[in-house]
């Protein structure tokens, strides 16, 4: 088999440079003792499955199968590792791939694409201080690397170890590195009779950040601005929500095929004078351009929940429960406080009936989350399992995003590790229909927070639906939004000071069902005449911050 002949080699490496893929792995397949290829034979076959656009998740395991063995044949070659990383990630399987990461490290610790395969996988593994770590010893090796800088800034929010002074001082040190070109200065603006307003975003699609922006864009009854969409959200991916929120717009551009320096140019072109980041740290950003400054006002808003600590962001939105007064030396944007809360919830359409005899019927007590599994922290998972393994209940845990099954298997893990029995926790998989999702909360009795970087829309749905959640205190803006929350809906009781006090009230809450039932009858109808449902009045005094903004700058 390791003979073949010069005529099928040759018809293979014609297929190859003429990029007829599928054609080419067809042929390999057919052939008999097809897994004993010879060695260059197997790295055409992985790299056709690789490359092949027609590829689906099934391909890119069978390719990462032959990559592995190809690379534990030679592990002096990195280059089938490299390989291993990209498609392992395509087909979201990391449990191996990290252990192949971890031991080729210890010779290889300057190697980028081994450090950006190990931040990747323990983030897709729910790792988050590992991924911090190496994010952190990749922008130490590739310093001007926008990308792996914002993924390591991001990522700090997902663990208490780091406080705000530090991470400031990360943000400013990214902050140093070299920017985009871009005439737009910070300057008194001529003023105007209507005001050229940009939003910015990657995610104006079915995502958190539209399910709080659709009712808010174009409602300034006084009509004193001109609302202008950029979207780095490539069209192919747009969704029902893209093309309603679209209709909302007086202005529509589709930037993800630009380059920073064409983004600012097009800000430039429409003469854009306040332009709000939705973005931040998050994927598809555009922190360097930014950076460079693309609007005479920038402002930092709703979808990133803390500061940028670059020079040219000027403001952020907050209230007064998410940074305090003496605090805002730690955030290198002017803070604008809103009057109530930072954001509002647009009324979710056919809200599905809230079945309180559900949960009042489970055999035992049964707490929920329904977090992306990313957030469920070391300090998170220790508390859970204290609460678990000392009360008659136990935990159904449903992520807000997909997740892969290693993700899951390695959390499962983390709470075998403290003695969790197995019978305690229910994993299930994201719900595509919002109706559907939110019938999910009748299944439980109470929310539980991640912390320290809690839920907001999770929270908001858990209110909507008859649950109230139990959050912990936090030390900056992303770890206070829970807080906030309840705050602002006279729901002190279910904010904790601290670990000891949040594993104390859960108990309390456990044994106390009843009360639980009783709070979350009025619940919904509570949260639909407060401040966080309320999008007419927010607009209102969003609007006229942003008018007093424009016309004192």
């Amino acid at each position: 088999m390791n003979d073949l002949s010069k005529d099928l080699l040759a018809k293979i490496k014609n297929l190859y440079e003429q990029k007829k893929f599928s054609k080419l792995e067809t042929t390999l397949e057919n052939l008999k003792n097809f897994e004993n290829l010879p060695i260059n034979v197997q790295m055409i076959y992985a790299v056709s499955k690789a490359l092949n656009p027609k590829s689906k998740i099934k391909d890119y395991k069978k390719s990462a199968f032959f990559f592995e063995k190809i690379y534990l044949s030679d592990k002096s070659n990195l280059e089938p590792l490299y390989n291993l990383i990209i498609v392992s990630l395509k087909a979201n399987i990391y449990l191996d791939l990290n252990k192949h990461l971890e031991e080729a490290y210890q010779k290889n610790k300057n190697d980028p694409k081994i450090l950006e395969g190990l931040s990747k996988v323990n983030f897709f593994l729910g790792n988050m201080i590992k991924a911090t770590y190496y994010y952190e010893k990749l922008s130490d090796l590739t310093p001007n690397s926008v990308n792996n800088w914002t993924k390591f800034l991001g990522s700090i929010n997902y663990h208490q170890n780091i406080q705000q002074d530090k991470y400031l001082n990360y943000c400013k040190k990214f902050d140093q590195i070299s920017r985009p070109f871009s005439v737009v200065k910070n300057k008194i603006l001529k003023k105007k009779k209507i005001i050229n307003l940009g939003f910015f975003s990657p995610d104006f699609k079915t995502h958190s950040v539209t399910f709080f922006l659709k009712d808010i864009i174009n409602t300034d009854i006084e009509r004193r601005f001109k609302f202008i969409s950029f979207s780095n959200l490539p069209p192919s991916q747009y969704d029902n929500l893209s093309f309603e929120l679209k209709k909302k717009f007086d202005d529509w551009h589709d930037v993800s095929n630009l380059s920073d320096e064409k983004f600012i140019e097009l800000c430039v072109k429409n003469d854009i004078d306040i332009l709000i980041d939705l973005a931040g740290y998050t994927n598809g950003n555009r922190v360097n351009a930014f950076r460079a400054r693309c609007a005479p006002i920038q402002i930092l808003w709703l979808g990133y929940c803390n500061s940028l600590g670059i020079q040219n962001m000027d403001y952020i939105f907050a209230d007064k429960n998410l940074i305090k007064k003496d605090e805002e030396n730690l955030y290198s944007e002017k803070v604008i406080y809103m009057p109530d809360i930072w954001n509002c919830l647009s009324k979710p359409k056919n809200l599905p009936e809230i079945d309180l005899s559900v949960s009042k019927n489970n055999e035992i007590f049964t707490f929920g989350s329904l977090s992306n599994f990313q957030k469920i922290s070391p300090q998170t998972i220790k508390v859970w399992s204290k609460i678990l393994n000392n009360s008659n209940s136990k935990l159904i845990l449903k992520s807000s995003i997909h997740n892969s099954d290693h993700l899951k298997e390695n959390l499962k893990q983390k709470f075998l590790n403290e003695n969790v029995s197995q019978n305690k926790i229910e994993f299930f998989d994201r719900i595509e229909n919002q109706k559907n999702h939110l019938e999910f909360y009748n299944k439980f009795n109470l929310t539980l927070d991640t912390f320290p970087y809690p839920g907001v829309t999770t929270s908001f749905e858990s209110i909507l639906m008859g649950k109230p959640f139990l959050t912990m205190r936090g030390n900056n803006f992303n770890s206070r939004c829970g807080e906030s929350i309840n705050v602002n809906l006279g729901l002190n009781n279910f904010i904790a000071n601290d670990e000891n006090d949040y594993y104390e009230k859960a108990i309390e809450f456990n044994k106390e069902p009843n009360k639980i039932e009783k709070i979350g009858e009025d619940l919904r109808k509570h949260a639909l005449s407060s401040t966080l449902l309320d999008t007419k009045n927010f607009s209102k005094n969003f609007y006229d911050k942003l008018f007093e903004i424009y016309t004192s700058h």
